[in-house]
């Protein structure tokens, strides 16, 4: 589903590829902040880059982390986040 983007502050939406993870481990994202919003997370499957929307298992855990409650080992993961 998409996400309404209403004030997005000074400096805009970021976007990073990530290396997926374990179930419930912390990724590093840099400049992510526990205040800043994820607009969409999603987990390219290695074998078939077939995409599925994590957004709503990924959160930001701690300042410069984010957590998937889903495991994404050895995916990729493309997030949206401002």
């Amino acid at each position: 589903m998409a996400k309404f983007i209403g004030n997005v502050p000074f400096g805009g939406l970021k976007f990073n590829k990530l290396a997926g993870a374990n179930a419930d481990t912390d990724i590093a994202v840099a400049g992510i902040e526990v205040s800043s919003t994820i607009v969409f997370c999603l987990e390219l499957a290695t074998t078939s880059n077939d995409p599925t929307d994590r957004t709503a298992t990924t959160s930001v855990t701690s300042k410069g982390n984010i957590r998937c409650s889903a495991s994404t080992a050895s995916d990729s993961l493309l997030l949206l986040w401002y």
